[in-house]
């Protein structure tokens, strides 16, 4: 009995706990740190997958726009040819008359680098290009379809004989008052379109463009398929995948072994397909080292975290854990100006502190670098970069603000379209180097003439210029214009295909004071019609445009000033 009340009153041994403090602060740590990572991790992979998206929906642009110039084309060579077709039985009978007949008709037309006739046993009788007179195009498909079916009829993309250049060649029968066919006329439509695709394509990094044709056989493409174009690519998977659907994307390896995001559509009226691809590496470049960086801060944060909780106290650790984090969301909040400093820390944690205040220096320092490069690249966006005056983007921004501005204060603001006579030929003359001295001479000499009045000169488009004069009324303006017309030709720029033999422009003014219901694109659309009713009798000359006031509707134009012919 003794024995059991001796047991009764020796003390049960409890049993030890599971975690220790430090182990339990560990677990804490865990708890916090791996929802961060799997959280951050995630929206990195949400990144990657948006940069996929966004790079496959610009290549599907890109495909589409450039089948879209194809079928423009088409329409366009089609039209012709029914014209050259038509008029057949009145074309000269003699082949070098024929021959001249057929280089004017084309030449203003680009996109057709050969125009032909063939006879109905298909050789070509008549051409732009005199080498290719005599040829026997009877073998060829597209000549067969145009003969039998007496309709438009184009081929698929083939290797032209004279020069070994990939193209399309469109047909189209000649019929006779009798309803037969006397022969065909044939163009061979140049890729053109291919190479301003390529242009604004390889403006990204790595991007790629092919133009594989039905059979598998790549035909045309950018300047790292170069070496490529004329093979044949059929038992590829890329080249299956593009051949299999008119449209869509695939990430796959390209022909030269660069793996890429591809977009593709298929060219109208032809087997072939159009494909743009994207290098994947250079899309996934940036948010692959953001994760690579991101998992090794993550990784270090995270031994600190475990360390801290391993030779730490609750606290010594947990508050300023507490205080630190709530410190690090204010960051992630972009409140930059917070200091983790500003509190009192033990020696252990005042280096994390500091480390915190100076990443937020240098986050604020970026941000703020980031804005001013934006700002900078905002400036050069609305440039010109032949003149150096504004761009179309950046006059149209302005003169919705000098809109404004006019209304609040009601009143008048000044606009002055101006265009280069003759532009086209003085271009076709003297070239394109000449050309683009004649805009800035034009563009400075409209800078200095208009200089106390103006707030912008831009160059609106081409050959055309757009000056914006707030506070203008139209006698001013016309005057102003009027003296900006005679300095272009005081310059005496030589200009042999002009009447007056220099270079001269044509002003169309208009001034507004903006009334309720009225917008810019008025006021545009005003000095736009004095522009054309300046250059509809014979240009050089001034036309302000007699706007009704208080009322949207804009009659037509009146002229100012014009400058009378030159004395023989």
């Amino acid at each position: 009995m003794l024995d059991n009340q001796a047991k009764a009153r020796k003390p049960s041994w409890r049993s030890k706990p599971i975690l220790s403090i430090r182990a339990r602060l560990i677990v804490l740590a865990l708890l916090v740190i791996t929802p961060l990572v799997f959280d951050h991790v995630y929206g990195l992979q949400l990144a990657r997958e948006h940069r996929i998206d966004r790079a496959r929906t610009e290549a599907i642009d890109l495909a589409r726009r450039g089948t879209e110039s194809q079928r423009e084309i088409i329409y366009s060579v089609r039209a012709l040819l029914q014209i050259v077709g038509r008029v057949y039985g009145r074309m000269p009978a003699d082949p070098t008359n024929c021959n001249h007949y057929l280089t004017t008709l084309t030449a203003n037309v680009p996109w057709i680098r050969v125009l032909s006739i063939a006879g109905t046993d298909g050789r070509i009788a008549c051409s732009t290009e005199l080498d290719a007179i005599g040829l026997n195009v009877s073998d060829r498909a597209h000549f067969q379809n145009a003969l039998h079916s007496h309709d438009f009829a184009l081929s698929d993309y083939l290797v032209n004989r004279l020069h070994q250049l990939p193209g399309l060649i469109a047909t189209f029968p000649a019929i006779g008052d009798d309803g037969t066919v006397d022969g065909v006329v044939l163009a061979a439509i140049n890729l053109k379109w291919i190479g301003e695709l390529v242009a604004t394509a390889t403006q990204r990094s790595g991007a790629s463009v092919l133009l594989l044709d039905g059979g598998g056989t790549l035909v045309a493409g950018s300047a790292d398929e170069a070496a490529l174009i004329g093979k044949k690519f059929a038992g590829y998977p890329l080249a299956q995948e593009l051949l299999a659907h008119d449209e869509g994307t695939i990430t796959t390896t390209g022909f030269d072994g660069v793996r890429r995001i591809f977009a593709f559509a298929r060219v109208p009226w032809t087997q072939a397909r159009l494909a743009v691809g994207f290098d994947e590496t250079a899309v996934q470049s940036d948010i692959d080292r953001e994760l690579t960086v991101a998992s090794r801060q993550l990784a270090l944060f995270g031994l600190f975290v475990l360390l801290v909780a391993w030779f730490g106290g609750e606290q010594l650790i947990v508050r300023p854990i507490r205080s630190l984090v709530r410190t690090a969301t204010l960051f992630g909040r972009g409140d930059f100006h917070v200091r983790a400093t500003q509190e009192t820390w033990i020696a252990e944690f005042e280096p994390l502190a500091i480390a915190l205040d100076d990443m937020a220096r240098k986050l604020a320092g970026r941000e703020e670098e980031l804005r001013i490069a934006n700002e900078h690249l905002e400036e050069l966006a609305s440039l010109d970069g032949l003149t150096g005056l504004a761009n179309r983007r950046g006059f149209d921004r302005q003169i919705e603000i000098e809109w404004r501005r006019a209304s609040e204060q009601r009143g008048p603001i000044a606009l002055m379209m101006i265009d280069i006579d003759h532009f086209k030929p003085y271009n076709d003359r003297y070239g394109h180097v000449a050309g683009d001295t004649c805009l800035r001479s034009v563009g400075e000499t409209l800078s200095l003439v208009t200089l106390e009045n103006t707030v912008l000169v831009a160059r609106y488009g081409g050959e055309e210029f757009a000056l914006l004069l707030p506070g203008l009324d139209l006698p001013r303006i016309t005057a102003l214009a009027e003296e900006a017309r005679r300095s272009i030709e005081d310059l005496l720029m030589p200009h042999a295909e002009a009447p007056r033999g220099h270079v001269t422009i044509s002003v169309g003014v208009e001034s507004m004071v903006p009334q309720h219901g009225q917008t810019a694109a008025d006021l545009v659309e005003a000095a736009d019609r004095a522009l054309y009713a300046a250059k509809r009798p014979g240009r050089n000359r001034v036309v302000a445009h007699a706007s009704t006031r208080g009322s949207t509707a804009m009659p037509e134009p009146r002229i100012e000033y014009e400058t009378p012919p030159p004395v023989a």
